[in-house]
């Protein structure tokens, strides 16, 4: 029987490593959380270090992890991944590291920096990669102003954006900067050590997207957190030959930014009203199959 699935616990700082590099395909649905959520999990990182009593020198004495939950990939390479499930965490994440690299500096920047770049090499011949590459409308700015080596230093409230993935990328940099200010430095000293070794993902990994989106909807059991927007342009953009997707894509989040996220959303809640006449179901992607 040929293996289709595999599931692993893994600490970030293996999630985070040479095994991965991770895409957020084009027909995937944009970076969305705010700084409430990001805030959440730096609360939660930082009673998790008060309730272990762990500092920065004693890491390897702690016997219980920090659960982050899972991820759902899509395996597309040797180390290459699509992100059908965890965009918003592992985004998330790299933020914050982000924050703590430059905010440190130092020998903490220097072992921060391969957790959020692949750096290159001569004889396995691979190439300097960043470890998540969001949607190419947001990459280049999520490129210069997080991933680059002291990139979150440049943002400002007023930093220009373009879409609103860009502005909830924004926010939350400048939120955990503007925490780290309030907590205690030795504190923030432990932070990075305890989301190095001591935070661990379920990552499950599939071959197909079919299969992956299965495993994404058991997981998942308070149901899709997707919109039905997103369920349109998974299925639509997804049936156009690969060589013609980004140019549709291009198109589709031209609309999307113009009118707006929820707006653009709405949209398509009132294209199902008008076609069901009826109220919409639990099951959004079974209803969503049924009209296509």
């Amino acid at each position: 029987m040929q293996k289709t699935l595999n599931a692993e616990e893994m600490p970030l700082y293996k999630v985070f490593s040479d095994d991965f590099l991770f895409t957020i395909p084009s027909v995937q649905r944009p970076y969305s959380w705010t700084s409430d959520q990001a805030g959440d999990l730096l609360d939660d990182l930082l009673d998790y270090i008060d309730h272990q009593s762990i500092t920065k020198d004693d890491f390897s004495k702690i016997d219980e992890p920090y659960f982050l939950g899972s991820i759902v990939l899509v395996k597309k390479g040797e180390n290459l991944y699509e992100v059908l499930d965890g965009q918003q965490r592992l985004t998330t994440l790299t933020i914050l590291l982000a924050v703590l690299r430059d905010y440190l500096g130092g020998e903490y920047a220097k072992t921060i920096k391969p957790m959020i770049a692949q750096e290159g090499n001569m004889f396995l011949q691979t190439k300097d990669q960043y470890r998540i590459e969001l949607r190419k409308i947001d990459q280049s700015f999520f490129q210069h102003y997080i991933q680059e080596e002291g990139a979150t230093t440049k943002l400002k409230e007023n930093t220009p954006v373009k879409t609103d993935s860009q502005k909830r990328i924004r926010e939350n940099a400048l939120y955990f900067i503007n925490r780290l200010n309030t907590i205690d430095p030795e504190l923030v000293k432990t932070l990075p050590g305890v989301i190095y070794g001591l935070c661990y993902l379920v990552v499950v990994s599939t071959p197909n997207f079919d299969s992956a989106f299965r495993i994404f909807t058991v997981l998942n059991d308070r149901g899709l957190d997707l919109m039905p927007s997103d369920i349109f342009k998974a299925r639509a953009l997804g049936d156009i030959p690969e060589e013609e997707q980004e140019i549709y894509t291009t198109k589709w989040e031209e609309v999307e930014v113009a009118l707006g996220r929820d707006q653009f959303n709405k949209l398509f809640e009132h294209i199902r009203v008008i076609i069901q006449k009826r109220k919409s179901s639990a099951n959004i992607k079974d209803e969503y199959e049924g009209i296509f």
